[in-house]
């Protein structure tokens, strides 16, 4: 599990549901995007509100993955334009709908800057 130094406003996530987002991430998501979503083997999540400016498109991306994405949707990366380069694997069989959500709110959050409580309504998993 990979150790985070801070989290939303400097200290631990503000919510339950945004706490919960944080251990999928380190879990699952942290070896490729890096413990501070700073990228690595996957790209840097500073950037996730613009590249997913839904909530239900950046569940469904890490839901399917970057191949069943290009094949259902297109060869772009989110809202970016930019061709799909990389192998985002798909998360259907290693994590529930909620932990996608949960997880998803916390990199928009933590990440993208997002208000706690905007992007916990949009990703459906407001308290």
């Amino acid at each position: 599990m990979a150790v985070f130094g801070g989290g939303c406003a400097g200290g631990a996530p503000a919510t339950p549901e945004l706490r919960a987002g944080r251990d999928v991430y380190a879990d699952r998501c942290s070896a490729c995007h890096g413990s501070r979503g700073q990228g690595g083997v996957g790209p840097a999540l500073d950037e996730v509100l613009t590249t997913w400016p839904s909530c239900d498109d950046h569940r469904r991306w890490v839901t399917i993955g970057s191949e069943r994405w290009k094949t259902e949707v297109g060869p772009t990366y989110g809202a970016t334009g930019k061709p799909i380069e990389l192998v985002m694997p798909a998360m259907a069989d290693l994590l529930s709908e909620r932990e996608i959500a949960l997880v998803a709110a916390f990199e928009r959050v933590e990440y993208g800057g997002g208000d706690a409580a905007a992007v916990l309504a949009d990703c459906d998993v407001a308290p």
